[in-house]
This record gives structure tokens, C-alpha cells and sequence, in this order.
């Protein structure tokens, strides 16, 4: 595929959500426009540079990323191999990987752009949604150009509106927590530029803290600096902060520590990272913040603590899963979670305790198996990702039981999924 060089801002491209002229024969999905870009083929590989994006793309069930940068560091793509910093990417890693697309940084050298550019590899720069409306575009712009215009425009609907199902699923589970018709007050502090800050209304932030059932003490202020008044009249009962820093400049306010959330060591970190990243990651931090609130619909062992340094969270809540190929989306449990070091939220599969699969069986479960199996090199050909459990990926389940010392059957039953997900998985030798 011969593309063109181009970067671009989604800023710049609020009205993606308009409908595209439909191609009148052969090919109905590519070449698609999306603004002043032009993508001719579907992308067959694809290198993630950034983080924010990477979420996005894993989320909607996008599989075939050949390549990520060192900060996406998301559990799920831990198989992905790197190819070095987003800002200074090795190039000839690129290249032999075959990518034919890479979603970069903003802060991508030009020596590496011109690299990429005379290696004849699109290069897309996504900027990151900042409120709601944006965030929809960003799913239908990501949707567009990695399924094309009628697929692709089904892909990023359905895609977004998992994401705020599973929004609601939790949201549900906080309502269903309360003990009051009083509503619990929260706000999210972050330290910038030298001022401390607050997640105003109207923000992306904003969204995912109403999702906590709770009432955000800035969502009715607009300037994201921080009124100390304000919040002393609000006086939060829980304060999610983005990192030491913040906390230190909290307790050294005179009024801010006086704050119940402050008195009763009701703070929680959630890092900057958590609440940038609009995927899967974004359906973790909810769980985990409203976990924080509500620690009773946590399992024990794993309660969240007051002043946690833990940026991330190891739960895995599960959404509807998309399947990349078809556009089409199947509804899984919402409320079972992976285990730690688990990397299913990638390929969209639900490992319940009773999940097994076995010779003849044909489903998208399936398929994400072989495409793990594919990934981890025990399926050598891309060609038998078909969803049929047949011989080839029968004979390939009996080769990762034995390297990872499992009873060789043939068949995944638990343990096997729970073993081949995880990120310590053996692979091929």
C-alpha cells in the first residue's frame, strides 16, 4: 500500500461523525477520507506510538499491532514488541515489522517522520479528546480509518457504546452500594505549571467522575485552577489526586487539609496516565475509584487503601467484545475480573471460571485463542485465525500445554485459557 505521509490533529476534525458517501460498487469501505487524510487500503499492521491512542485501538479489537513504543505500557499489550521511545522510535524496526500505518506521538522526531515518510508508512498523530463529543469522534475517526468508511463508522459506534455501557454497568453497581439518598462529593486535584488544579465541568474527567455516582465539587466551575472557597464550601468526602506532588501541595494549603477528605484519609492516586487514557484502562480507573468509595464491592484481598502509589489497576472488568474483522459486538459478563498479569482485555475475551473450549467449537472465544496463540507462535499462519477450533489450533493448544507444563490435551479448558492469557505465558520455541 502506497501512502502518503500525514499527520494531523483531531481537533481539526469535530464533524467526522457525518456520514460518508457510499462507494456505489466493489469495495465499500476503502479508500475512505477522513478529513484532509486519505487511507486506501485497510491497514493490514499497524505501530502505536501512543498511549492514549493504543487504549482506544486494543479496545475497539483491533489485534494486528506489530509494534508499540515504551510508554504504552498497558498490561494487555505487554506481547507487543517495542520499538523504542514515542518520540524517537527505532525506524528499521518499524520497517521490518511491515507496518503500513503508525499512530505517533505529537512529539515524534522529525528525523524519525522523515524516515517513515521515505519508507512510504503512513504516520497518523491523533491528539487526545478532551470532553465527551470529542471522545465519540476520536472512536469514530480511529474506527474510520483502520475499517473504513461503512464498517469502520459501525466499529467506532459500537465501540464507543460499549464504553459507556460498561460506563453504566458501574455506575449501577455504585447506586446500587449507597446506604443514602445523599449523594457522596468528589473531586479529582492535579498539580500543572505550578498551580493546582481541578478537573472542571464540561472535561472528559468530568464524564468519568459522574460515572461514580458521586457529584463532582467543580462541576459546575469552568476554570480548572483551584478555588480554595469552593471547595471548602463543597468539602468533598473522597479526593482522587494525580501524583505525590498534588498531595503534598493539598496538605500544605491551610484550607485544603481541613477538607473531610483530607481529615479522614480519604485520598486516593490516580494518576494522570489513568485518567488520560479513554479504553479499556478508562473502564479500570472508574472500577477503580468507585471501588475506592464503595470498598465493600471489592473482593477483599484486593480493597483499594487510602494514599495507594499504584497508578494502575490490576482489574480487568469486562466489556463487550468487538470483533475487529466483522464490526460486529458480543456482550459478555460485566462484572467478572481477570486475573493480575492477565492480557485477555486485549483480545476481547471473557475468562469466566467455567470458560473452556475444545475441538469443533466455533465462536469469537475462538478466535482470540488462536490469535494469542498466533502471537505467542504456536500458530505460524495468520490464515487459520478463522473462530473454528480444528485440528491446527488443537494440535497448537497440545504445544503450550507442554511448554507451560499443563496435561497435554488438545483442549482449553480453564486452567489452559488462564495460563495462555497471562502475560508470563511461554511461548513457541
Amino acid at each position: 500500500m502506497k501512502n502518503k505521509f500525514i499527520s494531523f490533529m483531531l481537533v481539526f476534525v469535530m464533524v467526522l461523525a457525518a456520514a460518508m458517501p457510499l462507494a456505489g460498487c466493489g469495495n465499500k469501505d476503502f479508500p475512505v477520507e477522513v478529513a484532509n487524510i486519505v487511507v486506501k487500503e485497510k491497514p493490514e499492521n499497524i505501530v502505536v506510538l501512543d498511549a492514549p491512542t493504543a487504549d482506544i485501538v486494543s479496545y475497539m479489537g483491533y489485534l494486528d499491532i506489530v509494534g508499540k513504543s515504551d510508554n504504552v505500557d498497558q498490561k494487555w499489550l505487554s506481547v507487543v514488541p517495542s520499538v523504542g521511545t514515542a518520540q524517537n522510535p527505532d525506524v528499521q524496526k518499524i520497517i521490518d515489522s511491515k507496518a503500513d500505518l503508525v499512530f505517533a506521538s505529537e512529539g515524534l522526531s522529525d528525523t524519525a517522520k522523515k524516515a517513515l515518510e521515505e519508507a512510504d508508512i503512513q504516520v497518523i498523530t491523533m491528539s487526545h479528546p478532551q470532553t465527551p463529543s470529542q471522545l465519540e469522534t476520536s472512536y469514530l475517526t480511529i474506527g474510520k480509518i483502520l475499517w473504513g468508511k461503512e464498517t469502520g463508522q459501525s466499529t467506532g459506534t459500537k465501540s464507543y457504546a460499549d464504553l459507556l455501557n460498561s460506563f453504566d454497568m458501574i455506575k449501577k453497581e455504585a447506586d446500587d452500594a449507597k446506604t443514602t439518598d445523599v449523594p457522596e462529593t468528589v473531586c479529582y486535584l492535579y498539580y500543572e505549571s505550578g498551580k493546582l488544579k481541578m478537573m472542571s465541568s464540561g472535561t472528559y474527567g468530568d464524564m468519568l467522575l459522574s460515572y461514580t455516582n458521586a457529584v463532582n465539587a467543580a462541576v459546575n466551575i469552568d476554570d480548572n485552577l483551584v478555588d480554595v472557597n469552593t471547595l471548602k464550601i463543597a468539602n468533598p468526602n473522597y479526593i482522587f489526586y494525580a501524583d505525590e506532588e498534588t498531595l503534598s501541595q493539598i496538605k500544605a494549603n491551610a484550607v485544603l487539609r481541613t477538607l473531610n477528605a483530607v481529615k479522614n484519609n480519604k485520598t486516593l492516586m490516580v494518576s494522570a496516565e489513568e485518567m488520560e487514557r479513554q479504553g479499556q484502562t478508562a473502564v479500570d480507573t472508574l472500577q477503580k475509584m468507585v471501588y475506592f468509595i464503595y470498598p465493600q464491592l471489592k473482593p477483599a484481598d484486593k480493597a483499594a487503601t487510602p494514599d495507594q502509589a499504584a497508578t494502575t489497576s490490576t482489574t480487568q472488568p469486562t466489556v463487550s467484545a468487538t470483533d475487529a474483522s466483522e464490526g460486529a459486538t458480543t456482550s459478555t459478563s460485566p462484572t467478572t475480573a481477570q486475573n493480575d498479569g492477565s492480557v485477555a482485555a486485549q483480545y476481547k475475551i471473557n475468562i469466566t471460571p467455567n470458560l473452556s473450549l475444545k475441538l469443533e467449537d466455533e465462536n469469537n472465544n475462538v478466535k482470540a485463542m488462536q490469535q494469542r496463540l498466533f502471537d505467542l507462535g504456536y500458530v505460524t499462519d495468520k490464515e487459520n485465525i478463522t473462530g473454528y477450533y480444528g485440528e491446527i489450533s488443537q494440535q497448537a493448544v497440545k504445544d503450550f500445554q507442554k511448554n507451560n507444563q499443563l496435561t497435554q490435551t488438545g483442549n482449553a479448558d480453564n486452567a489452559t485459557l488462564k495460563a495462555m492469557f497471562d502475560s508470563s505465558a511461554v511461548k513457541a520455541k
